[in-house]
């Protein structure tokens, strides 16, 4: 009879085996999520200490990062965690800790300490007697470049990785990770884009000269909202003033267009869009409208060449005050929290005349930037204040320099246009007012691209908006001059709105339903685009759906842009493509 004995024992050596094999991973997973864990709490402070201005108070939590996303990174680049990648079920959850582990680690070296010297300075870029030193913004160029490819290549690696397959809370902290990350690479992409052509732009090379257009969100345009102000801005080795401010509706209506129209801006439009300065926006390009503004201002100043245009509206202006003093306009005191509300309502209530009302908005608007470009504004609250203001839309700039414009290419400043190839694969919505009022003001709307199917490199989606009025009942007892004149049929405080909806060029659009029932739209070709046209009725406290199929070639990144809004919706947003 065979002896069973050197069997157990093999079997028992095996177990040993097992037992320290699990013990060692055991030990080995709890020592990096360990790391991890804190890698992340010191990430967390070193941000909040930053976003304060207290570098001194942030290094010691960077250097714990690094000790810690080193060791992390350690442990999880050799032979045994190699061996875990590679097992079914965990595998993923290995590989995804082993990435994390290391794009932490690389940023703790070498993005992370440039952005550490980048913050020492970044008080320094606080404009002293409204002039920025473009010396300071020179020697931020380099560490925030720097920083700016080491976040770019972390936002890279993170995103190749698939966590769909990751187990339980590592997937959530995983894709918080990610997105942080990716929030943190498009803003220091924003800051490296910025620091490259502010010397330029603020006239390092000689004065430059910009239209400063203020929209006004209470009657809402395609880019944002009626141009009621503009101004001319002058820039000169960095200082920047102010030279001369109108208002809008101060340039009249032209016999004929300032430029020439194709005939699918005659046909969308109608000529207003080059006879009325304050319709030039009629349209979602920016970049169109720009040059049908340069070409009115400079018909009335002759003497001015201008070198771009640049765009804020009323919300983007309450982004800029915070962390301002309150401004103190005719009495009134305008803080972040109330300037939407004086500027796009109460001043309606106030004063019956429009050119009071227009002094009010002009005078408002030139304080808030003037304080914001004299130094009473920190710039780690400006910046970001900006920031925000572009990715929703507010904030856009057309520059004539080619070399600037090609460096703004892809960034949310640079004002869209319907015929640029960047543009290839974005939807455009733009809304207008369909009649003379300030309803706009109560307007609260979204735009989403949902994709559907993919055949023979046509993908599919539906278009959605929801436009809903928060005017209340007795909106109808408003003067006049808010209400505007409501439509046969509908009671007063009623908004008339033309929503214009453009496909990518080779676009279709199918079937529309608005509220559930099919609706009358109509569609025409615009250049390589198709454009369908929709009157929406919204009464007070009412909302309206509007739902629309869409097919368009996959050519590319998939979005949607559209008209910027009071409520902080606007501006281009991704969309998953249907055809992966």
């Amino acid at each position: 009879m065979v002896s069973r004995r050197p069997w157990r024992i093999g079997l028992l050596v095996l177990a040993v085996l097992v037992v320290a094999a699990v013990l060692w991973y055991a030990y080995l997973t709890v020592r990096v999520v360990g790391d991890l864990n804190a890698a992340v709490g010191d990430a967390r402070s070193a941000r909040s200490a930053l976003e304060n201005g207290d570098t001194e108070k942030a290094k010691p939590y960077l250097d714990d990062l690094a000790d810690r996303s080193t060791s992390a990174a350690k442990r999880t680049d050799g032979v045994s965690w190699g061996l875990l990648t590679h097992l079914p079920v965990i595998g993923d959850d290995a590989r995804g800790v082993r990435t994390v582990s290391g794009v932490v680690s690389d940023l703790s070296g070498t993005g992370i300490d440039q952005l550490l010297q980048a913050a020492d300075s970044i008080d320094d870029l606080a404009p002293k007697n409204g002039r920025i030193d473009l010396a300071t913004v020179k020697q931020l160029q380099r560490p925030i470049g720097t920083a700016a490819a080491a976040m770019a290549q972390a936002d890279d690696q993170l995103s190749a990785e698939d966590s769909s397959g990751f187990v339980g809370r590592f997937k959530t902290q995983y894709d918080d990770l990610a997105s942080e990350v990716g929030t943190a690479d498009r803003a220091l992409s924003a800051a490296d884009k910025a620091v490259t052509v502010m010397p330029s732009m603020l006239g390092a090379d000689g004065p430059k000269e910009y239209l400063l257009v203020f929209q006004n969100n209470a009657e809402i345009r395609a880019t944002g909202g009626l141009p009621g102000s503009a101004a001319l801005l002058r820039a000169d080795d960095g200082k920047v003033q102010l030279v001369r401010q109108v208002a809008g509706n101060s340039f009249g209506e032209r016999p004929s267009p300032v430029l020439s129209l194709s005939p699918g801006e005659k046909s969308l439009y109608t000529e207003k869009l080059g006879t009325y300065f304050l319709d030039a926006n009629f349209t979602p390009d920016f970049q169109r409208a720009a040059q049908l503004w340069t070409a009115r201002w400079e018909e009335r100043y002759p003497s001015d060449q201008l070198d771009g245009v640049m765009t804020l509206d009323t919300v983007a202006l309450s982004y800029l005050m915070r962390g301002m003093q309150p401004v103190t306009v005719q009495g009134v005191q305008l803080t972040s929290d109330n300037i939407v509300d004086e500027l796009l309502h109460q001043v309606y209530l106030r004063f019956e005349d429009p050119a009071k009302q227009d002094a009010f908005f002009q005078q408002a608007a030139q304080q808030v930037f003037s304080t914001a470009t004299s130094g009473s504004v920190e710039p780690r609250k400006l910046l970001p204040a900006l920031r925000d203001a572009a990715d929703q839309g507010r904030a856009l700039v057309a520059v004539d320099d080619k070399e600037v414009a090609a460096e703004l290419e892809g960034t949310a400043v640079l004002g869209r246009s319907l015929t640029s190839e960047a543009d290839a694969g974005t939807y455009f919505v733009g809304i207008n007012d369909g009649q003379a009022d300030k309803l706009s003001y109560y307007l609260r709307y979204s735009a989403r691209l949902d994709a559907t199917y993919c055949s023979d490199d046509t993908q599919a989606g539906t278009m959605h908006l929801q436009l809903r009025s928060t005017a209340p009942k007795s909106v109808a007892t408003q003067p006049r001059y808010i209400v505007g004149e409501a439509p046969p049929g509908y009671p007063q405080g009623t908004q008339i709105l033309t929503v214009r909806l453009y496909t990518p060029p080779g676009g279709r659009f199918g079937d529309a339903q608005l509220n559930g029932a099919p609706t009358q739209i109509k569609y025409q070709q615009f250049g390589d685009r198709v454009v369908g046209t929709v009157f929406v009725p919204i009464q007070p406290g009412t909302t309206s759906d509007l739902v629309l199929r869409t097919t368009a070639p996959a050519n590319g990144a998939t979005g949607v842009w559209s008209t910027p809004s009071i409520d902080g919706s606007g501006g281009y947003t991704a969309a998953r493509s249907s055809c992966g």
